[in-house]
C-alpha cells in the first residue's frame, strides 16, 4: 500500500502543471486591468507601467503574483477578488502584450 502512494504521489509530481491561458488572461485583463493600464498595455494612468515595453515584466512570476494579490501603489489587491489561476493567466496575457 505504502509503496502505491507513494508511486501515485511521485506521478503527481512528474505532470506538468496546466500552463497558464493567454485567451483567459485576456478576458480577466479587460475586466479588471484595462481601466487603468489601457486596453493594449499602454497605461492610462500616470506611473502605471507600460505593458508593451516590457516594464515592471522582468521580475519572476512569483513577484508579479505577489505584487497582484497584495497591490501596489494605486493598484488594488485581488486576493480574494480573482484566483490563483485567473491570476497566472493575466500574467501570461500581459506578458504577450510585447
Amino acid at each position: 500500500m505504502t509503496r502505491v502512494l507513494l508511486a501515485g504521489m511521485l506521478l503527481a509530481m512528474a505532470l506538468p502543471l496546466r500552463a497558464a491561458d493567454v485567451i483567459k488572461g485576456q478576458q480577466v485583463y479587460r475586466s479588471y486591468c484595462a481601466n487603468c493600464h489601457g486596453s493594449d498595455g499602454r497605461p492610462l494612468w500616470p506611473n502605471a507601467p507600460d505593458f508593451t515595453r516590457a516594464e515592471g515584466l522582468l521580475q519572476p512570476d512569483s513577484a508579479l503574483l505577489s505584487s497582484l494579490r497584495l497591490g501596489r501603489a494605486a493598484m488594488p489587491g485581488f486576493a480574494g477578488v480573482l484566483s490563483e489561476r485567473e491570476l497566472r493567466d493575466v500574467i501570461a496575457y500581459v506578458r504577450s502584450l510585447r
